[in-house]
């Protein structure tokens, strides 16, 4: 085998680390903070559609092409929201990229083709909505900032019923 993989996979496996990481951190905490709360879920937007777009691009799964398509849809909202939240206050501010672990993690799946893409997009995503949920319900419950706890409160069911799907994807042989 050559390096490529195995540069490749370890890239991968030290993305998904970093993710799993600032997930920890932040629950570490007891409350988390109006402007983590706003980039964390500005990124978790930007990946869900970046990644769905490449998903429409490169799988052949009916299931994950139905998948990315909700994406799409629903991120555009959930965004919009949040945009209209922030644009009226100086004390928040959107990314405008997502972080370096979910552009590791969008390299990586630009670089896979067939059921190699499938299998590390379903993981990616299973990983991805269970993350978002968790962070949407923890601010809905204990965030410090009323109106992105709204909005939370609000975006939590969407973001239930995405890891929803995201879990019942259906794994490639």
């Amino acid at each position: 085998m050559t390096r490529g993989p195995h540069r490749f996979r370890r890239a991968l496996v030290q993305a998904l680390a970093a993710l799993a990481l600032s997930v920890m951190a932040a629950s570490a905490q007891t409350a988390v903070p109006p402007q983590e709360f706003v980039e964390r879920i500005a990124i978790a937007n930007m990946f869900g559609v970046e990644s769905a777009t490449l998903a429409l691009r490169k799988t052949s799964s009916p299931a994950i092409k139905a998948f990315g398509h909700r994406l799409a849809d629903d991120h555009a909202t959930a965004m919009s929201g949040l945009r209209r939240i922030v644009a009226k206050r100086s004390d928040v501010a959107l990314p405008d990229r997502p972080d370096a672990p979910h552009l590791a993690l969008l390299s990586a799946l630009a670089d896979k083709q067939g059921a190699d893409f499938d299998k590390t997009y379903i993981a990616a995503q299973r990983d991805a909505y269970r993350e978002t949920a968790a962070l949407m319900e923890r601010y809905a419950s204990e965030g410090t900032d009323a109106e992105l706890k709204s909005f939370a409160a609000q975006s939590l069911p969407l973001f239930r019923e995405l890891d929803r799907k995201a879990q019942e994807l259906p794994s490639p042989p």
